[in-house]
C-alpha cells in the first residue's frame, strides 16, 4: 500500500499575511511596508532630541484622505510612530504640511493653508515628541512653495515650483518659470523675500552643503549648483541625467534624492492609485557629479517616492500619496 501525503493547509491571520506579503526579497534586497498616515510626502532625521527618528510631514492629497494633516514621529529604534502634538499654534491654522527642514531644534514647515495664494512656512521648535510653534512667515513671493533649506546666516532659500501654481502647461512643455527666493528679516524684525534664481523647470528639492546650495529640477532632470555669497547666488555647475528628481537629503556629504522616472506613468498614478509610478533613488557625489542607483522598483513596492534617508544601512522612502514608507534593507 502506498503511502499518501495529505497537504496541509495553514490558513494565516489577515495580519500576518498582510506582514509577509510586505516583506519582499528581489536578489537580496528586502523591503518592509511601515504603515503610517495619508501622503507621508517629506521627511527629516532627528537625532537631537532622543533616540533617532524620522519627523514625517503626512498631508492627504487624495479626496479620500482630506482633508488629513498631520507630523507624525517614527521611532527608528522602537518602531513606534505617534503624532506630534502641536502647541502654542494660533486658532485660525489649517495645517496642510508639505516641505520640511530641520536645523537644529527648529522645524520649518512649508503648508499649504489656503488655495491657491496662501502657503507660509510655519516655524516650531521640537520639544521632545511635541512642536511648539514659534512663528508664522509668508511673504509675496510664496505663490507655490515646495521645499525650503536654511542658509548660512539664518535666512530660507524656498523653491517654487512653478510660475502659476498647478500648471500642468507648464511641466508638459517644460517652460521654466520656477524660481528660488531668498526670505530674511529686514531692520524691522518682518520677513521679506527677492527672487535670486529663475527659469527652473520644476525644483522639488533644495539643501545645501556649506556654501554649495542644490536645487533640483525634476522637468530638466537635473540638480542646478549655486554658491551662496553676499552678493546672492551664483550659478557653479549643474549635475545632470537624474530624472524626475524630488527632495534632496544629504548623506555623508553626498546627495540623496528619489526621481519619478516616468513622468506620465506618475501622473496616471496621481489619478489613480491603482496605477504604477517607478522609482529610482539616486546617490550622487557633488564632487564628481557621477551617481548611482541605490534602489529602483517599477512602482510595485513603493510609487512616487519623494524622500530618502540613509539610517544604519537601511534605506527609508517616503511618497506622495499612500499611507506606508519603505524600508530598504542595503547590501553592505
Amino acid at each position: 500500500m502506498k503511502n499518501i501525503s495529505v497537504p496541509i493547509v495553514f490558513i494565516l491571520p489577515l495580519t500576518m499575511l498582510m506582514f509577509f506579503l510586505a516583506q519582499q526579497a528581489f536578489g537580496q534586497t528586502i523591503v518592509d511596508r511601515i504603515p503610517l498616515k495619508p501622503g507621508p510626502e517629506d521627511m527629516v532625521l532627528d537625532s537631537l532630541h532622543g533616540d533617532p527618528g524620522l519627523i514625517i510631514s503626512c498631508c492627504g492629497r487624495r479626496e479620500a484622505d482630506k482633508p488629513y494633516g498631520e507630523m507624525i514621529h517614527f521611532d527608528l529604534l522602537s518602531g513606534k510612530q505617534q503624532v506630534m502634538e502641536r502647541i502654542n499654534e494660533p486658532e485660525d491654522i489649517l495645517f496642510r504640511p508639505h516641505g520640511i527642514y530641520l536645523d537644529g531644534d527648529k522645524l520649518y514647515v512649508i503648508s499649504h493653508e489656503k488655495e491657491p495664494d496662501f502657503h507660509p512656512v510655519l516655524v516650531y521648535r521640537v520639544d521632545g515628541r511635541k512642536l511648539d510653534f514659534i512663528e508664522m512667515i509668508h511673504t509675496t513671493h510664496q505663490h507655490s512653495p515646495n521645499a525650503l533649506v536654511t542658509g548660512p546666516g539664518g535666512e530660507i532659500y524656498l523653491v517654487n515650483d512653478s510660475g502659476k501654481r498647478g500648471s500642468m502647461m507648464e511641466k508638459a512643455l517644460k517652460l521654466k518659470r520656477a524660481s528660488v527666493e531668498k526670505l530674511t528679516k529686514n531692520s524691522d524684525g518682518e520677513w521679506v523675500a527677492e527672487m535670486v534664481a529663475d527659469k527652473l523647470g520644476y525644483p522639488a528639492g533644495i539643501n545645501r552643503i556649506g556654501d554649495q546650495l542644490y536645487v533640483g529640477d525634476a522637468v530638466l532632470s537635473k540638480i542646478h549648483v549655486y554658491e551662496i555669497s553676499r552678493e546672492g547666488l551664483k550659478p557653479v555647475g549643474e549635475i545632470k541625467k537624474l530624472k524626475g528628481n524630488d527632495n534632496i537629503r544629504i548623506y555623508k556629504g553626498q546627495l540623496l534624492t528619489p526621481g519619478h522616472v516616468k513622468p506620465l506613468k506618475f501622473i496616471k498614478y496621481a489619478k489613480n492609485p491603482k496605477k504604477k509610478s517607478p522609482v529610482d533613488v539616486f546617490l550622487v557625489d557633488p564632487d564628481s557629479n557621477e551617481h548611482s542607483v541605490l534602489y529602483s522598483t517599477d512602482g510595485s513596492t513603493i510609487s512616487g517616492g519623494s524622500t530618502a534617508i540613509i539610517f544604519e544601512n537601511k534605506l527609508y522612502i517616503c511618497q506622495v500619496f499612500d499611507p506606508y514608507i519603505l524600508k530598504v534593507e542595503l547590501n553592505p
